[in-house]
């Protein structure tokens, strides 16, 4: 896991000194100031002084009559009105932890949720909220184990698929995130992946817009994590404790007061100090600290545990959105919420306000998803070990085709079409993977594999048995490249010429094109008949056979179109690039989904941003679109990140695949955390998603025979 540590606003407390002047009390702190503000009303008592987390509910028909969903430890749910009254409880599990999100899918319709902590069971249970706000119905087939104590609980929407999750902060160090998903009229969840981030992670509050959670660390500071369950574990400091930030000690409850654009501000609890430090959402810069003094409605507020804000406006009292806190020492009563309307904070702060967001109708996604069918097993080795694949059509029985991996760390491995391991070859630092057919050797035609091969700086060269559905090495011998790393690789059978070619790059831009040649002694070796510099470091390639292009993607560039014929010269056509185009750097792998003529598409793998980019084959191969691969909850396959190799296939390959398939290196294989595999999408479901073409039944095999 990457750390980045990024600490913004005011980084050194020096001095305070105080006036005080009433409910407008002004404290200096360096360059702060801390502001007063008193609460317009306050919740009843909690039935059995357990205050601590609160989350809003907002009604569809009318702001005013959403309530306030609030923990009461033994007592269980406190239900209030945004007035304070207590409308209601719900009993039978001791809950300490809450969340609510809207427009949960579930069977013919949908229903805004509830995510509450069970914390005698260690469980996190579900319910659903009644469309007029009168009750909850537990709607958990089960409760979900968390295995550990849990101080923070947020529930997220992505904005990229629409998926549903919760995050779980637990004492063992851990932030776990589960994924939502309805199954048989009922919610169900799943732990797919946990991110270390140290002991004493609490309170947490989810950024939809954002792709992020922010979460308190009790004695450190306030944190960002990427969302994305396939997004990189990296946490970023927002702001830390005194002497270097602006925490006075411990950080606590955490919630965000969003506006319709996105933007907005962060509001965390300084529960030492009674203090809440806020930020603004589009710099992370510090933007002001208050209080909650005593007033005509409420004593003052301490130790404040969870915290709640809504920008809706909820009639007089709470015009400018509402903010609710757990008051952790309540007088001589029981512990309480206490409620404040966020104009008198925003006023006093010189904060912004705007279109309040309406969270009770999430956007529809901004992507097109699609998740994957098949899974392989994972490579022998951990670490950034998978890299590169390749897909073989069987000639007669195209449910017997294979998938060709490369393992960078060890070999090469052979899978079948359901993702099982039939053949491990450990020939070294195997990168690059490609496939032509009908290479004729001593007058048999073979299917020939071939291979960047970077323990020895060579080309490896296989034939595919289609009998045994294994490989076995043909080379003459070590085909040296007199390359010091041969990183990425791909093939091209010329449709002038009938020749068989290699391309071989570097980390440095070097590509070099060998034509490959059957010997006397039934093998195969590679004479060089061409080089040039792209510019800066390569990997992935592909070569069209049909138009004699070749596709070269520079990793922080973009993807370049060359000749792929040995006199092609260094001409070349920028088709995309990563600065003000469609890719995010590393460009990785590319493929070509062929159709006849000119049809079909060429996709890139943009490691970047985790998506897949489609272009138009003919042509100057404009834009199509993007596509993520997403989980698929059922059958218990993650979602695919940090692509480096794919390849794709328009071939009709039995039932499963009767219009080709998608095959791709997952980077992350996140549930459960396994070593990297691969993963099979149907090419039809990438096709619905963007309203693409199908050719079912274009064979590699016999347009290399019509050649």
């Amino acid at each position: 896991m990457k750390l980045t540590i990024i600490v913004l606003g005011t980084v050194l407390l020096i001095a305070a000194c105080v006036s005080n002047s009433g409910t407008g009390q002004v404290v200096s702190i360096g360059d702060s100031t801390v502001v007063a503000v008193s609460a317009f009303a306050e919740t009843t008592p909690t039935t059995s002084d357990g205050a601590n987390d609160p989350a809003i509910w907002i009604s569809r028909e009318n702001a005013d009559q959403s309530l306030i969903l609030a923990s009461g430890a033994e007592g269980g749910l406190e239900i209030y009105n945004v007035n304070g009254e207590r409308t209601g409880t719900v009993t039978g599990r001791p809950i300490s932890l809450v969340d609510v999100h809207y427009g949960f899918p579930i069977e013919s319709t949908t229903v805004d949720i509830m995510i509450a902590y069970d914390y005698s069971e260690a469980a996190l249970v579900a319910y659903a909220i009644d469309s007029d706000g009168r009750g909850l119905t537990e709607i958990s087939a089960r409760a979900f184990p968390t295995e550990a104590e849990v101080g923070g609980l947020c529930i997220y929407r992505s904005p990229l698929s629409g998926k549903y999750y919760v995050f779980a902060a637990t004492t063992a160090g851990t932030i776990q995130q589960w994924e939502l998903f309805a199954q048989a009229g009922s919610l169900e969840a799943r732990l797919i992946r946990s991110v270390p981030v140290g002991f004493g992670a609490g309170h947490c509050v989810a950024h939809d817009s954002g792709s992020a959670i922010y979460f308190t660390e009790e004695t450190v500071g306030v944190w960002k994590l990427n969302a994305e369950p396939e997004s990189d574990a990296e946490k970023v400091l927002v702001d830390i404790v005194a002497p270097f930030g602006n925490f006075a000690g411990d950080v606590k409850g955490v919630a965000i007061y969003e506006l319709d654009d996105g933007t907005g501000y962060l509001v965390a609890s300084d529960a030492d100090e009674n203090r809440f430090q806020v930020y603004d959402l589009d710099n992370g810069e510090h933007a002001g600290t208050f209080t909650i003094n005593s007033g005509e409605s409420s004593d003052a507020v301490e130790d404040t545990e969870g915290i709640a804000i809504a920008s809706t406006p909820f009639g007089g009292l709470a015009s400018g959105g509402l903010l609710v806190v757990a008051d952790d020492y309540n007088g001589n009563e029981h512990t309480n919420y206490k409620l404040v309307d966020w104009r008198a904070i925003a006023t006093r702060l010189d904060l912004r306000l705007g279109k309040p967001l309406d969270p009770t109708s999430p956007p529809a996604p901004t992507t097109n998803i699609v998740s994957p069918s098949v899974e392989t097993e994972p490579v022998e080795y951990f670490g950034d070990t998978a890299d590169d694949v390749a897909i073989w059509i069987h000639p007669t029985d195209p449910a017997q085709s294979l998938i060709i991996g490369t393992q960078k760390q060890y070999g090469i491995n052979v899978y079948d079409l359901a993702g099982r391991k039939l053949q491990s070859l450990p020939d070294g630092r195997i990168n690059n993977v490609d496939i032509r057919y009908g290479f004729d050797i001593g007058g048999k035609s073979v299917d020939i594999v071939t291979a960047s091969n970077r323990s020895n700086d060579s080309i490896a060269i296989y034939a595919i048995d289609p009998v045994s559905l294994t490989l076995r090495d043909i080379a003459d011998g070590v085909v040296d490249t007199g390359m010091t790393d041969p990183y990425g690789e791909c093939m091209y059978r010329s449709a002038t010429s009938g020749d068989y070619f290699v391309f071989i790059n570097d980390k440095d831009g070097l590509v070099k094109q060998w034509k490959l040649e059957a010997t006397d002694n039934d093998r195969v070796t590679a004479r060089l008949v061409r080089q040039f510099n792209v510019g800066s470091q390569t990997e992935g390639c592909v070569a069209d056979d049909a138009t004699g292009d070749l596709y070269i993607g520079e990793e922080d560039v973009g993807i370049w179109k060359y000749s792929a014929e040995p006199d092609g010269g260094e001409n070349r056509l920028l088709v995309d690039s990563v600065e003000g185009g469609n890719l995010t750097a590393d460009v990785e792998g590319l493929s070509i989904y062929y159709g006849p003529g000119d049809a079909g598409y060429l996709i890139a793998s943009s490691q970047g941003s985790d998506n897949f980019v489609v272009y138009d084959r003919a042509g100057d191969n404009s834009f199509i679109g993007l596509f993520h691969i997403v989980a698929d909850e059922v059958l218990g396959i993650d979602g695919v990140s940090e692509t480096d190799g794919l390849d794709v296939s328009s071939a009709n390959l039995g039932a499963a695949f009767p219009y080709g398939v998608f095959v791709v290196q997952d980077g992350r294989n996140i549930s459960p955390d396994e070593r990297q595999n691969f993963k099979l999408v149907p090419w039809q479901r990438i096709a619905e998603a963007m309203g693409l073409e199908t050719y079912a039944g274009y064979n590699p095999r016999v347009v290399n025979d019509q050649q």
